[in-house]
């Protein structure tokens, strides 16, 4: 297992360590399984019910999609990967299904991008490049914390004493941070490397850069919108 991907099991699992004692609450504790699908993707979580009032759940999601987006000068190819880890302790605040819910998630989603000249031209920062000036355009922009809290609410308790299925919605947002944008190029045979028109290539894309880091600003706040089904076991 990669040091990244072990820091974000460990920091998912890390609300569980500290909310096992809670089990004692409830004299038989409950357990469910959920499908859910929504922005982070296709995930599966493991509930545990902790009280009538309290639950825990860790989940994962990802999914990979094809994106096209463009800045005022570039267009882009994009292929979005999200791959999310969390462990999230949920209040049902009058002992029903509503609850809120906060925690932390791992977030490894990334998008990769790779410029799409037009007609055989790229134009970045105003200039246009040809094919034989810049060989090739791409980057990856990724979220700015590898794990980051979460805060949300929702309806459905898959651990609930109510019934073996359950029906599940939730709504919250993963805070990202600021958002990583790297954004490189490679000049091509009509501008070698070192040359007067590959060290300008090279300022316009990193020009470009910062058009693109403008644009993810979104991610500071990443949305989350699930919905599933859960089975009680």
């Amino acid at each position: 297992m990669s040091g990244h991907l072990r820091a974000k099991v460990t920091a998912a699992i890390a609300l569980a360590c500290l909310a096992a004692p809670a089990a004692s609450w409830a004299a038989s504790p409950d357990f469910g399984a959920a499908v859910r699908v929504g922005t982070p993707g296709v995930g599966l979580d493991l509930d545990l019910g902790l009280s009538r009032s309290f639950g825990l759940r860790v989940g994962f999601a990802g999914f990979n999609i094809s994106h096209s987006l463009s800045t005022s000068d570039v267009d882009y190819d994009g292929r979005l990967k999200l791959r999310t880890v969390t462990g999230l302790l949920d209040w049902y605040v009058f002992r029903g299904a509503f609850h809120l819910t906060a925690g932390v998630a791992g977030n490894g989603t990334k998008l990769d991008v790779v410029g799409r000249p037009s007609q055989g031209f790229y134009t970045v920062n105003g200039t246009s490049y040809s094919s034989s000036q810049l060989g090739s355009l791409g980057g990856e922009l990724k979220f700015g914390n590898s794990v980051s809290p979460y805060v949300g609410f929702g309806w459905g308790n898959p651990a609930g004493e109510s019934g073996r299925v359950h029906f599940l919605f939730d709504v919250g947002a993963i805070y990202g941070g600021t958002p990583g944008v790297s954004l490189t190029a490679q000049c091509g045979p009509a501008s070698p490397p070192g040359s007067a028109l590959c060290a300008q290539i090279q300022s316009d894309v990193a020009a470009e850069a910062q058009k693109l880091r403008r644009k993810a600003d979104f991610l500071r706040w990443y949305p989350v919108v699930s919905v599933g089904v859960a089975v009680r076991f």
